[in-house]
Parts: C-alpha cells; structure tokens; sequence
C-alpha cells in the first residue's frame, strides 16, 4: 500500500471535515442527553427544597 502524498491538502481536508463532523454530531448527542439530565436534576432539586420549607 503506497503512503499518500504529504502535499495532497484535497484529501487531508476531506479527512478534516470527517472528523469535524463526527465530533459536532457526537458532541450534539451528548449536549443533548446531558441537558436533559441536568433539567431532571434542577427539577428534582427544586421539588426537594419546595418539601424542606
């Protein structure tokens, strides 16, 4: 297997762009599941602190 062209900017970009996109859409995954999960701990948490009073 040849090693590709050092200078070949065409396929390092694309290679770039792969890896942007599969980190914006994990990262997008995980925003989401940890946003919601933090809106169920702020509910939580307001609905204990309403019981204390």
């Amino acid at each position: 297997m040849a090693q590709p062209n050092p200078n070949d900017t065409k396929l390092e970009q694309q290679r770039s762009d792969a890896a942007e996109a599969s980190l914006k859409n994990q990262t997008e995954g995980n925003s989401t599941e940890d946003s919601e999960a933090a809106a169920d701990r702020i509910a939580e948490n307001a609905k204990d602190s309403k019981q204390q009073k």
